[in-house]
């Protein structure tokens, strides 16, 4: 699994794009942590695949000092706090960690430092690259490349300015621009486009434009402002008394205390205030709030890391651990004019800080704004999905459900308006049985980036005939999936048991069907296949040649993929393989050519016996499809 399903990504990398810098990660792999992990470092990076830039570790993730100074790990990051003067001098004198490892790993650094001119000229921001014209023309060309067309009934889009006057944009996601994942993930986009503002520079004044956000998402709680906050029951004073100390655990006397007007922070890697260290460091806050109107509420505590939060002394909220940017909640009813005793705390382990004391009103009359918009429309455009701090480093979902009311929400505005279209925006795959057989479209537009607005509104108005293709299989439900059986079953271990058969792989084993299968995507044209031709171009390489036609009425890019399996394979193999895939790019009527390559090696398995790559001599079977379920073209040869 390592070999066949995993490290293909990485070995490309390696040896293919000649990358400078590899990163190892915090966990361990079959028993011994990465940094240390000879197999990964030295056995398979530095040896089998020649890589000759350097190895630095994720951010603390070394975890022994003599181990690691022996393996194949170059620069520990962000400090030496395992590899250092006082760690490997004497070991080195000693002979226990050698000389030349040492100089290896110097000579890593010096090569990239080196490579990367950092010796011949100071390196300078230049900032005519940010957010350059260049810049957001490529970012709105990957967006709009990669948007899938999941369904599509009665060719409700592209949307048609000549049928329909009016749409309802709706939705948690519209008015807001998902550019990205969470953690290291997350870059501050400049001047983001919302799918909103996209549809609104796209058609102007030609179409009515409704617009209801339905609800907010629950991590989406908008801090709580000062006005409501006191540093006491006299509510003279606005905020919140904050007592800051210089260690995780508020021992001894805090270093620092202040009157804050919000819990509204982002320190990022920086300290929160003089004396106080970058890491390492906890706070309280204490007063009261004040309700501002009667009712039912939501507070949050958004923190990296832990947080909890105490309500006339009583705990209602607790994430105390170390995470990344994650957001804890829970329901609170509340009488206007009433003040509640508050103590929140908080602690900074290693990495990015904040802390953000949120709340938010019950979502009625937002979902009411919100069916009234959909009542009113011709059509509406549903945007729903994740956020960064959902899909983010440091923390798993725990289901592929869609967060908060979103289903509801879907499935309320279907009761008021048929001509429902969907359109996700997420990092991965998420549950659509309780709405998808209602709905008359699905677009899957992922975290789309700075202008994935314009890029949205371009496909769903037909200005761009959508071409993505999935890089993942949707999942009718959780239990169809590979890893079902093996997800957080045991405390601080993950056993792959699965082996080669994930994704499509899986699938495909078990005969499942699947919501929406790997490398699917519709357009608003069709394409035909044909004249399948498979070439022998010596012992180890094939050309394959077939047909693709544009057989309707606007332009198009199909993407065909090459598939491969072996007929009677004497081991246990998936039944069929992606091994490459074409864009073409056709007017209608006209047709291409296509020829890919195919190489002997394509087709061979990882022999965990000898510990290295086979191909069986055989009947092999070559498949040409628009997706890994739609096959449309087969042959076969005959390997010797």
């Amino acid at each position: 699994a390592l070999n066949e399903i995993y490290f293909p990504a990485f070995k490309a990398a390696v040896t293919q794009a000649d990358v400078l810098c590899v990163m190892s990660a915090y966990n361990k792999v079959n028993g011994a942590f990465c940094s240390e992990n000879d197999y990964l470092l030295i056995d398979k990076l530095k040896k089998e695949w020649g890589f000759k830039g350097l190895v630095m570790s994720d951010w603390g993730a070394v975890h022994s000092s003599i181990p690691t100074a022996k393996s194949g790990l170059d620069l520990e990051m962000p400090t030496g706090k395992f590899l250092n003067l006082e760690t490997l001098l004497d070991e080195v004198k000693k002979g226990n960690v050698s000389q030349a490892a040492i100089d290896d790993k110097v000579k890593r650094i010096l090569t990239v430092i080196f490579k990367l001119g950092l010796f011949d000229k100071e390196s300078k921001e230049d900032v005519s690259l940010v957010n350059s014209p260049e810049n957001r023309k490529i970012a709105y060309e990957t967006s709009r490349e990669s948007i899938v067309l999941l369904k599509n009934n009665q060719n409700i889009l592209p949307i048609r300015t000549d049928k329909v006057k009016s749409i309802a944009v709706i939705g948690p996601s519209a008015e807001i621009a998902r550019t990205g994942g969470g953690g290291s993930a997350y870059v501050t986009p400049i001047s983001p486009v919302s799918p909103l503002e996209g549809l609104r520079n796209k058609l102007g004044d030609k179409i009515k434009i409704n617009f209801a956000s339905g609800l907010k998402l629950d991590n989406e709680a908008d801090p709580i402002e000062s006005k409501y906050l006191f540093t006491d029951e006299s509510l003279k004073e606005e905020g919140l008394k904050g007592e800051y100390y210089d260690n995780r655990n508020f021992e001894g006397n805090p270093k620092l205390v202040r009157v804050d007007k919000q819990v509204n922070f982002l320190w990022g890697d920086k300290s929160p205030a003089e004396g106080i260290g970058e890491d390492n460091f906890s706070v309280r806050w204490t007063g009261v709030m004040k309700a501002p109107e009667t009712g039912p509420f939501i507070l949050s505590a958004t923190s990296d890391d832990g947080s909890r939060l105490y309500v006339n002394d009583k705990l209602i909220l607790d994430n105390w651990s170390q995470h990344s940017m994650t957001t804890a909640l829970t329901r609170f009813k509340m009488t206007a004019g009433q003040t509640y005793k508050i103590r929140l705390e908080y602690f900074e382990g290693l990495g990015d800080a904040g802390m953000i004391l949120g709340w938010k009103k019950s979502d009625i009359d937002l979902e009411k704004g919100a069916l009234d918009a959909a009542k009113n429309s011709d059509v509406v455009l549903l945007f729903i999905g994740t956020t960064e701090r959902h899909e983010s480093e440091g923390n798993d979902r725990v289901d592929l459900y869609l967060p908060g009311d979103q289903d509801d929400l879907v499935m309320k505005i279907l009761d008021v308006n048929p001509n429902v279209v969907v359109v996700l925006q997420n990092g991965a795959p998420v549950m659509m049985n309780k709405w998808i057989g209602n709905v008359k479209g699905i677009v899957e537009a992922w975290f789309p980036g700075v202008e994935g607005g314009n890029a949205i509104a371009d496909i769903l108005t037909g200005a761009y005939n959508p071409s993505g293709k999935l890089p993942v299989t949707f999942p009718v439900k959780w239990e169809d999936c590979s890893a079902y059986k093996y997800y957080k079953m045991e405390e601080g271990t993950t056993r792959y048991d699965d082996g080669i058969y994930v994704g499509y792989r899986h699938f495909d084993k078990k005969g499942i069907e699947p919501l929406f299968p790997f490398g699917f995507g519709l357009s608003y044209t069709n394409f035909e296949y044909s004249d399948l031709k498979v070439i022998s171009k010596g012992k180890e390489n094939y050309e394959v040649t077939f047909t693709v036609k544009n057989t309707g009425k606007v332009n198009g890019t199909e993407i065909a993929q090459l598939y491969f399996s072996e007929n009677n394979p004497k081991i246990d193999r998936p039944v069929q393989e992606l091994k490459g895939f074409k864009r073409v790019e056709l007017n209608p009527g006209d047709f291409s050519n296509v020829k890919l390559n195919l190489k002997r090696k394509d087709l061979s398995f990882f022999d965990e016996a000898s510990h290295s790559w086979k191909v069986e001599p055989g009947q092999y079977r070559i498949s040409i499809g628009a997706s890994s379920r739609d096959i449309k073209l087969k042959t076969e040869i005959v390997v010797k």
